[in-house]
């Protein structure tokens, strides 16, 4: 195997280390929900809104693959962190049971981030006049 073959399997492995601990930490939820052992906040009612905060672990996979590998938090990696954010706000206010009509500001604020983070996909454009 090449320096190069290596360094590939070696950053794959890492890439798949977050999503994989989350579907564990799951399995163990539903394991020791299954011999009687409850938590407040993982009801079965809303078991499967923990399947949209698994959801958020691929962007945070992302991220963290990006800035491990440049050093630095760049553009991608907050866009990465704020749909992270977004995926996982969604998923708590189903297992928490939260009140859309008290928390919807949340999705504001969000909305504001974003706009803040610069679009690294989008060029610079000089309005010519």
């Amino acid at each position: 195997m090449t320096g190069d073959e290596s360094e590939s399997v070696h950053r794959y492995h890492h890439y798949r280390v977050i999503p994989a601990l989350l579907v564990i930490a799951l399995g163990v939820f539903f394991l020791l929900g299954n011999l009687g052992i409850d938590f407040p906040f993982f009801t079965w009612t809303h078991w499967w809104a923990w399947f949209i905060l698994l959801g958020a672990a691929w962007p945070l996979s992302d991220a963290w693959a990006r800035y491990r590998r440049l050093g630095k938090v760049d553009s991608l990696v907050l866009r990465e962190l704020l749909t992270t954010a977004v995926i996982a706000m969604v998923a708590l206010m189903f297992i928490l049971q939260l009140s859309w009509q008290q928390w919807w500001p949340i999705f504001v604020i969000y909305g504001g981030l974003c706009m803040l983070v610069r679009d690294p996909r989008r060029r610079d454009r000089v309005r010519v006049r």
